[in-house]
């Protein structure tokens, strides 16, 4: 069956083709059925239609297969009632659909039909001078029909901007706006009071500079954390929320979808932002909007850049207003973003026997500082305390900061290393570290004897002291005694006959006469000696009783050093929560978006090589090979549809 007199329409949620056609057997011979009461005849057709992209230029693009709405047009009557533009580059004009930065209706059955061409010409949409202003147009077009890419000088040559007024020279300032964010290479020709400058020796221009500050122009705009070269923070390992549609943080359109995007996620210097831009790009700014970061670590934010992805370097030149970081601009391909938990960790040593105590001390930590790091830093702060190290000895082992008293001594019992966060995050607080080790005073070795007896014959009396280290062990003294010497005067000669000895006297301390005690204390102490005795006896004297084996007045003991340990946990680092937004957007550029995450460059644009001179006029004139909407450039579009029996 051919279709002939092809007539179409649209009522209500249906299409219809309605048609007259000749009915042929096999044969293609013509034949004609009876209709009766008692007959039904059943119709069928199949409708085949080739589409042809076409009609955008060389550089055009068009939907995809399952979004082409000519198509649709054709068997459903569905229409696509958007014009749209988009800042960034789409591979499918059916992207148009989500990613763009401008739109404005139409009514698809506003335009003109003829029969005899078979052609559809749509009005004209205009973007009038209050609509969708300061924003670049690199796609222009009807998602579900195609649309125009730029550059593409056959549809929109250069577009010659001629003496556009810059500013006035006031003899120092050298930078000026550009007034254009995206200018044509090489077409820009700088004047002062009318004559013209030589590009590279009087100024140069910075040809893709976002002079305006626009969002749509930061490199970031363009992109989502799902794409490849992104890492956004723990977010792609966080649970989706599925009660509402949050936005994506970098995009600048309205990017949700809730089987990805949880309410926050966290970023921190083990999880960062990272942006692989795929190439260079030159940055200089980065801005976060809506979010609001922590204020105590807005100074601590690091902005790194990498030719590799894995040695990372602080930008330079970094200074804050509010919540935009300028810095020395710089190409790289790799970036990366996180708050920095560094600043000063405190440290407080206190202890009876250190003068000045508590002893706070603020130690200057760096972000991704770990643990040992941070306990080498922290022995080298306490070094350099002379109060401290008067008193102790410090080390480390690993994460443990370890004092160590200097000598031997009773415990003290407020000994203590805290350790916490001061200006720095992500430490583990420690009130009170570990007594290791405790101390024990040092104990000089005593020993006694009571002499007893009253001496009958005169003579000597026999005394024998016995100590292990000391030179010429045992020594024995004969100590002279009279008839009738009473025990305590024995006792006298006794310690006199010893004070004799250099040998005893050099290991000795010999205690003064005390009735019928003699006694020696070790001068050093140490561990105890059971050697060690004094024993006296009747030599050819008679009358005292014999005493073999001293008294122990103190066992001796070396002491021991008092140990303190603190152990560090945790590392330098900063859990920043950031949030992610899916309502009340506010309005920026014109649009409301979710994104809070801008990395780019915005500079003025034109920069001379001297100040120009007060008072002098700088004009300027350059290309454009993007529309670029403003209130003083329109905006038209329109298509048409060609159809071909075939």
């Amino acid at each position: 069956m051919a279709l002939e007199g092809v007539y179409s329409g649209t009522w209500s949620d249906s299409y219809y083709i309605m048609s007259h056609a000749m009915l042929q057997d096999s044969e293609g011979n013509q034949i004609a059925i009876a209709k009766t009461d008692t007959d039904v005849v059943y119709i069928t057709a199949t409708f085949y239609a080739t589409y042809t992209p076409s009609g955008f230029g060389t550089n055009g693009i068009y939907p995809k297969p399952d979004n082409n709405y000519l198509v649709r047009w054709l068997l459903t009557g569905s229409t696509d009632g958007y014009v749209r533009f988009s800042r960034f580059p789409l591979e499918y004009s059916s992207d148009l659909s989500t990613k763009y930065h401008g739109s404005k209706s139409y009514i698809f059955s506003n335009g003109t039909g003829n029969t005899t061409t078979y052609q559809y010409d749509l009005p004209v949409i205009t973007f009038l001078d209050s609509e969708c202003n300061n924003r670049l147009v690199k796609h222009l077009g009807v998602a579900g029909v195609g649309a125009f890419t730029f550059p593409n000088h056959e549809v929109f040559p250069p577009y010659q901007v001629n003496q556009i007024i810059i500013g006035e020279g006031d003899g120092e300032t050298q930078e000026f706006n550009i007034k254009a964010p995206l200018i044509q290479a090489g077409t820009a020709r700088v004047y002062l009071d009318g004559e013209e400058l030589t590009e590279g020796t009087d100024f140069v221009v910075d040809y893709e500079n976002n002079c305006g500050d626009w969002y749509e122009n930061y490199h970031t705009a363009a992109l989502t954390c799902r794409d490849a070269g992104v890492t956004f923070g723990d977010l792609a390992s966080k649970t989706p929320s599925s009660s509402y549609d949050y936005r994506d943080p970098l995009a600048w359109w309205n990017c949700y979808d809730r089987s990805v995007y949880p309410s926050s996620c966290t970023v921190n210097d083990v999880n960062p932002i990272i942006i692989d831009f795929g190439t260079e790009k030159s940055c200089n700014t980065l801005k976060i909007d809506i979010l609001t970061v922590p204020s105590a670590r807005l100074d601590t934010l690091k902005i790194q850049y990498s030719s590799n992805g894995v040695d990372w370097t602080d930008v330079s030149g970094l200074s804050r207003t509010g919540q935009v970081w300028k810095f020395t601009e710089i190409s790289a391909r790799y970036w990366r973003v996180f708050l920095s938990g560094e600043g000063n960790a405190t440290v407080v040593i206190t202890s009876s026997s250190i003068t000045g105590s508590p002893i706070t001390l603020s130690i200057p930590v760096a972000s991704s500082d770990t643990a040992s790091i941070v306990a080498d830093k922290i022995k080298t702060a306490i070094e350099n305390n002379a109060n401290i190290t008067a008193v102790y000895d410090v080390s480390v082992s690993g994460a443990d900061v370890i004092l160590t008293a200097k000598a031997p001594a009773a415990n003290v019992s407020n000994l203590n290393i805290a350790i916490s966060n001061g200006t720095c995050a992500g430490l583990t607080t420690v009130s009170t570290s570990t007594n290791t080790t405790a101390g024990v005073a040092p104990v000089k070795q005593q020993e006694n004897i009571y002499v007893t007896g009253t001496i009958g014959t005169a003579g000597n009396a026999a005394v024998v002291v016995t100590a292990a280290g000391m030179a010429n062990s045992p020594i024995t003294l004969s100590v002279p005694v009279s008839s009738g010497d009473s025990a305590a005067t024995v006792a006298s000669k006794v310690n006199a006959a010893l004070a004799q000895n250099s040998d005893i006297t050099d290991f000795f301390t010999i205690s003064p006469d005390n009735g019928r005690y003699v006694r020696l204390t070790a001068k050093v102490a140490a561990d105890n000696d059971p050697t060690m005795n004094i024993s006296i006896a009747n030599g050819t004297c008679t009358g005292l009783t014999a005493i073999p084996t001293s008294t122990v007045d103190a066992a001796g003991n070396v002491g021991t050093k008092q140990v303190e340990t603190a152990t560090v946990s945790g590392s330098i680092s900063y859990n920043w929560t950031y949030n992610l937004y899916y309502q009340n957007l506010p309005t920026r550029d014109g649009q409301s978006y979710g994104s809070t995450f801008f990395l780019g460059k915005t500079v003025p644009g034109l920069k001379f090589t001297a100040p120009p001179p007060a008072g002098a006029a700088i004009t300027a004139s350059f290309a454009l090979e993007y529309p670029f909407k403003t209130s003083n450039n329109l905006l038209r579009f329109t298509y048409s549809v060609q159809l071909q029996r075939g």
